[in-house]
């Protein structure tokens, strides 16, 4: 009798992803079709979050209001476009340098094309970099060379 051979991720199998504590789980994919990009954009329509115009100025102050109200949901690429942002990854690295820290990480989603779509982003506002402690080991000072 022959064993099915284990597929890896890069063979259509299960993808890992590694978390905090090396704990590992299996990543679903997230199904980011055209009712969910309209249900989203409704969403933040009536919570007064909706682009006024195109600007880089106004998609950086309204995708910061964005990322606030998401929260731990946080806006993936495909969502972005859907609300009208553009090089969303842009301006988020825009945030970061007025001082905001924002995680980015990788997602597998089904988009409207009902095609699997691997690696796209998915940003989520952890807070401004003032307010975060800083890095044990950024913090030890072992003294300068003599």
């Amino acid at each position: 009798m022959l064993k099915p051979q284990k597929k890896n991720a890069s063979q259509g199998g299960d993808e890992i992803t590694q978390l905090a504590g090396g704990v590992k789980a299996k990543k679903k994919d997230f199904f980011c079709g055209v009712k969910h990009i309209s249900k989203l954009r409704r969403e933040l329509q009536g919570a007064g979050l909706a682009l006024r115009d195109t600007s880089g100025r106004t998609q950086c102050e309204t995708l910061l209001r964005v990322l606030q109200y998401l929260g731990p949901r946080g806006i993936n690429t495909p969502e972005g476009v859907g609300c009208g942002f553009y090089r969303i990854a842009t301006r988020v690295q825009e945030l970061e340098e007025r001082g905001w820290l924002i995680a980015s990480y990788r997602e597998r989603i089904v988009g409207a094309d009902g095609l699997a779509h691997r690696g796209i982003a998915r940003y989520t506002l952890l807070g401004r970099a003032a307010d975060r402690a800083p890095a044990p080991q950024g913090v030890l000072d072992l003294g300068a060379p003599q």
